[in-house]
């Protein structure tokens, strides 16, 4: 059952990948060459500024090594279809957010590999072996960009297809979704009893640093306030599907189908809410 349930987890963030995929059009992607300077600053706040800030933060707060890994894993994967229907209720710049969504998307087939091994060896040296860049490479590709490339690929070969199915993929999309934060929880109901309370604490200390320096920032820099706010959700909200499923491939050895290190990404997933919410709220009505 743990095997069939971690051979599942990356299936599960490919069909969520696709579906991203299908809300997107290469219209998107040209944007970046319309407004290249928020994509820039977008860009760069999500590659640098979101792990520097993690990492800060641990050093801190100093959460135990299971969990300080799963942070900064979180912190590798920025982006998701969240953070574009978040965009929309925060009444944002949806292109930009979008187009950094799909980059930030390819990019990190190269990044995540790269910056997870370091971190795997930093916060929990050799207890768990090596990591393979080159296979973790290849297996990015074929559940994150593989799957985008096809959906905008059907998006844009079969509009009337994607129309008529897209919203029902999406809600299938979260119902998967769920699944993997329900097993995180669940393969750690343990730990997470008892460590609870940290995990919430560095979630929200964490969200709250990532909007505040996401948005000041861009302001700073003589960005727009649409432009500024929707930076600052991307740089806050996470693809916490696609740091569960990485939990679960570097876990094929380990007892449990997802290990403790996973933890934070599906509390992350609910707890985003509570600090998104009032986020949105707030900065909706600033548009200038």
């Amino acid at each position: 059952m743990d095997t069939l349930s971690v051979a599942l987890l990356p299936l599960i963030l490919a069909f969520i990948m696709f579906a991203l995929g299908l809300s997107m059009q290469i219209a998107d992607i040209k944007y970046i060459a319309k407004e290249p300077k928020p994509f820039i600053i977008g860009f760069i706040a999500q590659l640098v500024l979101l792990p520097v800030v993690t990492f800060v933060l641990i050093l801190l707060l100093k959460p135990a090594p299971a969990f300080a890994f799963g942070f900064m894993l979180l912190s590798f994967c920025p982006g998701g279809v969240t953070s574009n229907m978040l965009c929309t209720l925060l009444k944002g710049n949806l292109p930009l957010s979008v187009a950094l969504t799909s980059v930030m998307s390819l990019v990190s087939i190269f990044t995540v590999p790269v910056l997870t091994a370091w971190a795997y060896g930093h916060f929990l040296g050799t207890e768990g072996g090596s990591i393979n860049l080159v296979s973790m490479g290849i297996k990015m590709f074929l559940i994150t960009a593989l799957p985008v490339g096809l959906g905008i690929f059907v998006h844009e070969k079969r509009p009337a297809f994607t129309r008529a199915h897209r919203d029902k993929f999406m809600k299938v999309a979260f119902v998967l979704f769920a699944l993997l934060v329900v097993v995180a929880i669940f393969s750690n109901r343990e730990v997470l009893f008892n460590e609870s309370g940290q995990i919430t604490i560095m979630i929200v200390t964490l969200l709250l640093a990532l909007f505040i320096i996401g948005l000041g920032i861009p302001k700073l820099l003589g960005l727009s306030w649409k432009d500024a706010k929707t930076i600052g959700m991307e740089v806050g909200i996470q693809n916490s599907s696609m740091a569960l499923a990485l939990s679960g491939i570097l876990a094929v050895s380990s007892e449990s189908v997802l290990p403790a290190f996973a933890l934070p990404a599906g509390v992350y997933s609910v707890v985003m809410y509570l600090v998104a919410i009032p986020y949105i709220w707030l900065f909706r009505r600033f548009n200038d």
